[in-house]
């Protein structure tokens, strides 16, 4: 057994190719141990074992900085950076991240979240050497997907400006889904020329637009190519592409066949249903099939955000931008414009990507744009970068949106041809994850509803499927030790229901989100003078772990609501 609990790369360096081969299986089977355990990222990681392997033979991340584009290929990075002990608690609360994080190991040069900004911190770092003389390698390791993404495109353009850089770019043919547009194409081209060992230099390299060279295709799986690969780079001048070809899910049948549904694995055990995505991907092939205008747009997300069996049915209604939210949202603008209905589906956490977009493409002139967001308020074990808690800090700033967050899937199913018909820019929001309750939806469709009598107490007031179910737990708690509260479902945050508002002006509301604070419901109610308790995130960092963890640990939980109501009244 050459995996130890706490390998580290010069252990990894002492090795001969034969034990790097050897190595490489251990990790692989330790991924797949973890990963089907804790969920994960387990296809694009499986795939760049024997990458990560190889760069720590050739590189030293004591010295040199090694910066991988998200985490979702860094697995055996965190395994032989000395975590491998640790790695047991992956993706689990008080364990170790399922992303590159500095702040966890001094291996970990940059943050990896969201996709897209390797190679721009590569030149911060380039630029930093420069200044400071210092004399280190600076490798930016990026998934082909990637290359799509406007930041990156951004980074390339500047990746020989402060000296010689190495952009590893890992080629499994996908992103999330499948690679879309040109430059995957491009790229599939370059993998069918035979790899030669050589460096190809000026109008002979097929990026020389960027004035790079290039070294490739590399075999991935080829710990001896990859060795040789690597020092020739290293030994190189001029800043340099390495074009490295892997397999998705490599070692792992079931990811191998299917990389797309396997790109992430959920916890064991984790039952997620039909999710919200689901409902919203059916809901919308129905209103496709009456009206042609309706379309879809996603961003290397169609099978997370549901919309699968929709560009399967309509694929001429249907695209996918890949990996470049901003693009989504001004593709939609531009549809807006043409007469067409445009749903763009994303992560709420990738919103923010494009709020620039959002704010003057779609909003400057109100144009027909349905957002919808998963993976809205607390997501879980992604962590820090994916919890989708900023959203309303972002979008509350938008002139003129309306704002939605069903409670259950029959809500949503009713809310999508309810707005269908209504102009303007729409947001809607939900979480990750199946729903438990089965609330009446109301055929007039207020903006609020009462779900339980306001009572002597007061009311909670609440959006969306998880905090709703927290505030009916909240009420039966209190109801148990004889206080009487309401729950209502503030169902549209934008525009708020005025008229219901004004029969509460004199009454406690204790308003529960899975927001920052900062321009929450809470807040807005606030400063219209309602007499609000608000119980929502602190304008912090979410770390990783199961959403019911996370909620205990910030006091938005039923248990701990009921205890700060009780000592209220």
């Amino acid at each position: 057994m050459l995996l130890k609990k706490n390998t580290i790369p010069a252990d990894v360096r002492k090795m001969t190719l034969k034990e790097a081969e050897v190595l490489s299986e251990e990790v692989r089977r330790r991924i797949i141990e973890v990963t089907l355990q804790n969920g994960g990222h387990i296809g694009a990681s499986l795939g760049a074992v024997e990458l990560i392997v190889a760069l720590l033979r050739v590189f030293d991340p004591d010295r040199d900085k090694i910066v991988f584009d998200v985490g979702h290929q860094a697995y055996a990075y965190k395994i032989l950076t000395g975590r491998n002990g640790e790695f047991d608690k992956l993706r689990t609360f008080g364990g170790i991240s399922g992303f590159p994080k500095p702040s966890e190991s001094k291996y970990d040069h940059f943050v990896g979240g969201h996709a897209g900004n390797a190679v721009s911190a590569g030149c911060g770092y380039a630029m930093a050497r420069s200044l400071s003389k210092e004399d280190y390698e600076i490798i930016s390791v990026i998934g082909d997907g990637v290359t799509v993404n406007g930041e990156t495109a951004e980074g390339l353009n500047l990746a020989t400006t402060y000296g010689k850089q190495i952009i590893v770019i890992n080629d499994n043919t996908y992103s999330i889904s499948a690679g879309v547009g040109s430059v995957p194409q491009y790229l599939e081209t370059l993998r069918k020329e035979p790899y030669e060992g050589k460096v190809k230099a000026g109008a002979d390299s097929p990026f020389s637009i960027y004035d790079l060279d290039y070294l490739g295709p590399v075999p991935g799986h080829d710990i001896a190519l990859l060795d040789q690969a690597f020092r020739i780079a290293k030994e190189a001048k001029r800043s340099l592409i390495v074009h490295v070809v892997t397999n998705k899910g490599k070692g792992f049948a079931p990811a191998e066949q299917n990389p797309l549904k396997l790109h992430g694995v959920s916890p064991k055990g984790t039952d997620s249903g039909e999710g919200f995505g689901g409902v919203f991907g059916r809901v919308l092939s129905e209103l496709r099939e009456k009206d042609d205008k309706v379309v879809a747009v996603a961003a290397a997300m169609a099978i997370g955000t549901g919309l699968g069996d929709f560009a399967r049915k309509y694929p001429d209604s249907f695209t996918d931008v890949g990996i470049a939210e901003s693009t989504a949202v001004t593709v939609a603008a531009s549809l807006a414009r043409s007469g067409y209905k445009p749903y763009v589906a994303l992560y709420s956490t990738f919103l923010q990507r494009a709020y620039d977009q959002l704010l003057y493409d779609v909003a400057l002139d109100g144009l027909d744009v349905t957002i919808m967001l998963d993976r809205a308020g607390l997501v879980g074990e992604d962590g820090e970068s994916h919890q989708g808690i900023y959203d309303l800090a972002l979008l509350s700033s938008v002139p003129n949106v309306t704002i939605a967050s069903p409670a259950t899937y029959s809500e949503l199913a009713a809310m999508l041809p309810y707005l269908h018909d209504k102009h303007g820019v729409k947001i809607i929001r939900y979480p990750k994850g199946a729903c438990k309750a089965d609330l009446p939806v109301d055929p007039d469709f207020p903006l609020w509803t009462t779900l339980r009598a306001v009572g002597a107490a007061g009311a909670i007031v609440t959006h969306g499927a998880a905090m709703i179910e927290v505030a009916l737990g909240t009420a039966e708690i209190l109801s148990s030790q004889g206080i009487d509260v309401g729950v209502i479902n503030a169902r549209f945050l934008l525009p708020l229901d005025r008229s219901y508002l004004d029969a509460l002006s004199n009454i406690p509301l204790y308003v529960l989100e899975d927001v920052v604070y900062e321009g929450s419901l809470s807040q807005h109610l606030s400063a219209m003078g309602y007499r609000v308790t608000p119980f929502t995130l602190p304008n912090t960092y979410v770390t990783f772990g199961k959403p019911s963890e996370l909620r205990a640990a910030y006091s938005i939980d039923a248990d701990s609501v009921a205890e700060a109501i009780r000592n209220a009244t």
